[in-house]
Parts: C-alpha cells; sequence; structure tokens
C-alpha cells in the first residue's frame, strides 16, 4: 500500500508539473504581473493548484481576502524569484541549489509570506551546499546578518559562514581575524565577525573525522538538511513534540522532493516522506533531547 501511495504521489506531481507547459490543455487562470526595466512581465498560473499549497493563496482567491481579480500586480519580488516559487510549486524545479544566496534569501521571503513551509525547509537545507569562498564568505554572513527577521534563514546562512571558515583556518580564531582585517572596516564587519567568532567558540576541536556523521567537527545535535545527510548516520528529534521519536536511521532523501527523505525506525519498519526540520544528528549514545 505505501508503495501504491509514493507511486500515485509521484505521477501526481508530474502532471502537475506538465500544468505549465505550453502544450497543457487545461487554461491558466490568474496572472503575476511586474513593471521591470519599463516593461510589463507576467506569469500564469492555477488558482487551484497554488491554493492547495499555500493557505495565503487559498484566502486570497477562494477565502475572506478573495479580491476576484485574475491579474495580480507583484510590488515585491522580481519576476525571476516569483518564478522560482511558481516552479517549485509546480515541482518543475525543486533543486534550490541552482540559485545563488541573494537569489535564495529573497525566494525564502516569498515562502514566508505566502507560507510555504516545503519552500522554506527546502532553501534552509541547500544552503549547507553553497559554494562558499574567500571572497564571498564576507557576503554571505553579512546577508545572514540583514534577514535577522527570518531567523532559521539567518542561522543557516551563519553556520554556512561559520563552518566554511573553521575548515579553512582549522579552527584558528587569530587567522578568523586576520582574514577579516584585510577588508574595510565597517559596522556591520564587526558585527557579523562577532558572531562568527562566538560561534565558532562552541564548535568542537577539529580533531577526527565522526564515525556517524563522516564530519569534521561532529554533527552532534546539528539540525539535518540535505547538505549534510549521511546515509546510516543516527539521528533522533529536536523535540519531544515534533517529528517520529522512535527514527533510527537515515537511509535517503526522496526522489522528485529533496527536501523530503527515508529513514528506518528502532522497530526495523521505515518511515518516508519525512521533514528534515524535526530532526538532528545523534552522534553520541547521549539522549539529545
Amino acid at each position: 500500500l505505501l508503495q501504491e501511495i509514493l507511486v500515485f504521489t509521484m505521477t501526481l506531481m508530474v502532471k502537475i508539473s506538465q500544468c505549465l507547459s505550453p502544450t497543457s490543455t487545461i487554461p491558466t487562470d490568474v496572472r503575476f504581473l511586474f513593471s521591470e526595466g519599463g516593461s510589463i512581465k507576467e506569469l500564469k498560473a492555477h488558482k487551484l493548484i497554488l491554493a492547495l499549497i499555500s493557505d495565503v493563496f487559498e484566502r486570497e482567491f477562494y477565502g475572506s481576502m478573495k479580491e476576484g481579480k485574475d491579474d495580480i500586480d507583484i510590488k515585491d519580488a522580481s519576476h525571476d524569484v516569483f518564478q522560482a516559487m511558481i516552479e517549485f510549486i509546480y515541482n518543475k524545479q525543486s533543486d534550490l541549489k541552482v540559485y545563488d544566496p541573494p537569489f535564495i534569501s529573497q525566494l525564502y521571503y516569498l515562502g514566508e509570506k505566502y507560507n510555504i513551509e516545503d519552500l522554506r525547509n527546502g532553501i534552509i537545507g541547500s544552503i549547507p551546499e553553497f559554494k562558499i569562498l574567500d571572497e564571498n564568505v564576507l557576503d554571505v554572513a553579512i546577508l545572514a546578518e540583514e534577514n535577522s527577521l527570518h531567523e532559521p534563514l539567518m542561522e543557516a546562512l551563519y553556520d554556512a559562514a561559520t563552518s566554511f571558515l573553521w575548515v579553512k583556518f582549522a579552527g584558528q580564531l587569530s587567522l578568523v581575524i586576520d582574514f577579516f582585517s584585510q577588508v574595510e572596516v565597517t559596522e556591520i564587519h564587526g558585527v557579523v565577525l562577532m558572531k562568527i567568532m562566538a560561534r565558532m567558540k562552541k564548535m568542537p576541536p577539529a580533531s577526527s573525522k565522526c564515525e556517524n556523521c563522516k564530519s569534521i567537527p561532529c554533527l552532534n545535535g546539528v539540525g539535518l538538511t540535505t547538505g549534510n545527510f549521511v546515509a546510516g548516520a543516527k539521528m533522533c528529534t529536536k523535540s519531544e513534540d515534533e517529528g517520529l521519536p522512535n527514527i533510527d536511521k537515515l537511509i535517503s532523501i526522496g526522489g522528485s522532493r529533496p527536501n523530503r527523505f527515508t529513514a528506518s525506525l528502532t522497530d526495523g519498519s521505515v518511515a518516508g516522506y519525512l521533514t528534515f526540520q524535526y530532526y538532528k544528528y545523534k552522534c553520541s549514545t547521549n539522549d539529545l533531547n
């Protein structure tokens, strides 16, 4: 039965992704309009599909916020970022790693605005896989600080910048300070440096690779993401109120939705379509809850 449900779900996702194709016989019934560069750009979609994914769209199209308009002006997002959200909803583009950090932060804003949990979780899960270099690590940290109102996004960006510096300088704080001293001193540079240093001080010594998470430093207690996913690693829930309390080991990241995963349970059974945000690595024998 579980296999049949998974097959049905996958087939449905494929059908939905085809609805935006020019050859689709299912007509769109809403247009989003963007005024950019002296011209008007548009995106077409289906109200029902958007409403099934977002309760904000549901209220806007069918509920208390219903305006009865088929053309909607978008003032707070660019055409490209809004299109990325639409393509995620339609399952046309679920690999969020193709976007750069500034783009992904704008996309996260839309995930918040329209209350699309899968999109927000997918973004947080993609951040550890960003290609961070000497040239952009400070920009990533500043972007984190600029998104302080979106705490999960801020934390993930700071973690990504800190991890890069931790590995690059082998945990030596003095070398990180030297690295930051080479850039122009501004107030925000000072703020992000202090926060990165505080995070680095809490990290364990970068001595040997953990047998469970296969990482240096160990990810014990760190939230699970698509970027740090290690098949076979033991895990547990972040709290007693959310997630499966009898979760045991990671198996695989799932198919067309890379922000979901499959894991084994302590009773030997398997659970699929699990959400990353509820789980963390359990690399010690102690219960981390």
